[in-house]
């Protein structure tokens, strides 16, 4: 069991950002302290993501906050995912130093998430610049996919993993090499999945697995709730429905 702090959006309805993970990760066994970056209502897909961002002020101030309960002491594992504004990103790029210097030990994922094809950049260009300029360096994994992979350029973290390539492979790159994981594509596109994926990479390899059962358990559950939700009709990722897979 490990403690990570996450830092995403989550919604009230529909499972993308903290909303389509933290429970994945709980039920493999994790314990959670999550930093909404926005409180939606739902995500765009599904309506008008009516609600609120925190500022980055905010996010600092609980970050600072979180180091005077000392539970720092506790973290394992920092990700971070989606942000609204550069001062959310600035203020996590804050902590996450600050969390680091304290304890060496503490890994961070930075899942870069910033667009997609065939839309670009969902996020403001100065956003996308300063995860590629400022949070990836810091990061022990980055998890992009494969239209974030080419805004970053050339990576040279110890680890990194790229989701859908090609929309049929995910490959994982560290020192010793690379690993591929084919999956079979299917005609749908589930909000979230990037989210879920890196998270549930993060979360198996906390449990002791390697990284190519991680990247294949991984890959088999998305393959699973893709074809579950083709037959049922999901508008969101079905992850309750097939906790027991987990």
């Amino acid at each position: 069991m490990a403690t990570i702090l996450a830092i995403s959006s989550q919604v009230a309805y529909g499972n993308v950002g903290l909303s389509a993970y933290q429970f994945a990760l709980q039920r493999l066994g994790h314990k959670v302290i999550a930093f909404p970056t926005v409180s939606h209502i739902t995500h765009p897909k599904l309506g008008k993501p009516k609600g609120m961002a925190l500022s980055g002020d905010m996010l600092a101030d609980m970050g600072a906050e979180l180091i005077s309960m000392r539970l720092d002491e506790k973290i394992d594992y920092i990700i971070s995912g989606y942000f609204n504004s550069i001062d959310q990103a600035k203020s996590v790029k804050w902590l996450v130093t600050q969390l680091k210097t304290k304890n060496p030990d503490i890994e961070y994922c930075c899942d870069p998430v910033m667009g997609d094809y065939p839309k670009g950049l969902y996020v403001g260009q100065e956003i996308a610049e300063f995860i590629r300029d400022h949070l990836a360096p810091l990061a022990d994994l980055v998890t992009p996919n494969q239209f974030e992979a080419e805004f970053l350029g050339e990576l040279h973290n110890p680890e990194t993993l790229l989701k859908s390539v090609n929309d049929v492979k995910n490959i994982y790159i560290d020192k010793n090499g690379q690993l591929s994981q084919n999956f079979d594509r299917a005609d749908i596109h589930l909000n979230g999945a990037g989210d879920l994926f890196a998270a549930l990479f993060v979360g198996h390899r906390l449990n002791g697995m390697i990284s190519k059962q991680a990247l294949g358990k991984t890959s088999e559950f998305m393959t699973l709730l893709a074809i579950y939700s083709l037959k049922h009709g999901c508008d969101q990722l079905p992850i309750i429905e097939n906790q027991q897979y987990l």
